[in-house]
């Protein structure tokens, strides 16, 4: 096998890969879109997140929610914990902890709040995501200490549903393409025809055969 036909072999292999995984992970999506939403919201599982402190954040304080420092004033004199990393597989919240005091006043009485809930039981917050940076604090509502709720995020993703469809169908085509590929640079050309040896005379059907010369030994010498 020459060279050139190594090659696309070898190209056509990693072509059906990349195929396959473009299926995949087209079908992963198609699964978590049909699968995983609740109310039209793509969720995640629900997880625990505690501190003994008075807050948990998310962010760094000085990406708050409005950009003027509202929410790094309020907090920044407060003993609280940042959510530094999350690990999914098995769960775990890597928090930093900040050392400080109690809040001046309960979070329910600051204005500076882009969304917010609170109440008994479970609350949900909707917002609608806007471009800048966003700080996220969860606290009790009361201000006080030991800050702990199980937190589910969702998320409306429309277009999921035709991400998933177009990955599988680039994965079908690619799949096909690479296949072909292969297919045709193992195939083993055929010899060139060979033309027919021209007929040796008297051979053949209905032929008849060549007369066989006269045995010399056996004629007669001329008279003298």
């Amino acid at each position: 096998m020459s060279a050139g036909r190594v090659i696309l072999i070898v190209l056509g292999s990693i072509g059906v890969l990349f195929g396959l995984a473009l299926m995949a992970g087209g079908g992963f999506l198609l699964w978590a879109d049909r699968t995983q939403r609740d109310d039209g919201y793509l969720t995640t599982p629900s997880e625990r997140f505690a501190t003994p402190t008075y807050a948990l954040t998310r962010t760094r304080l000085e990406l708050d929610t409005n950009g003027e420092g509202e929410v790094a004033r309020y907090l920044g004199s407060v003993a609280h914990a940042n959510v530094q990393d999350l690990d999914f597989d098995p769960f775990r919240a890597t928090y930093l902890p900040v050392t400080g005091g109690a809040p001046q006043a309960p979070p329910t009485e600051q204005s500076f709040w882009a969304a917010s809930a609170s109440g008994v039981g479970t609350q949900t917050l909707t917002w609608k995501v806007r471009d800048g940076d966003w700080s996220v604090v969860l606290m009790n509502a009361d201000g006080s200490r030991d800050v702990a709720a199980d937190v589910e995020l969702g998320a409306k993703l429309s277009f999921l549903l035709w991400v998933a469809i177009g990955l599988l169908i680039g994965g079908v085509l690619v799949v096909g393409g690479s296949t072909a590929l292969i297919v045709l640079a193992a195939r083993t050309p055929r010899p060139p025809p060979t033309s027919p040896a021209p007929p040796t005379a008297g051979s053949g059907p209905g032929s008849t055969p060549a007369p066989e010369p006269p045995d010399r030994s056996t004629e007669e010498p001329p008279p003298s």
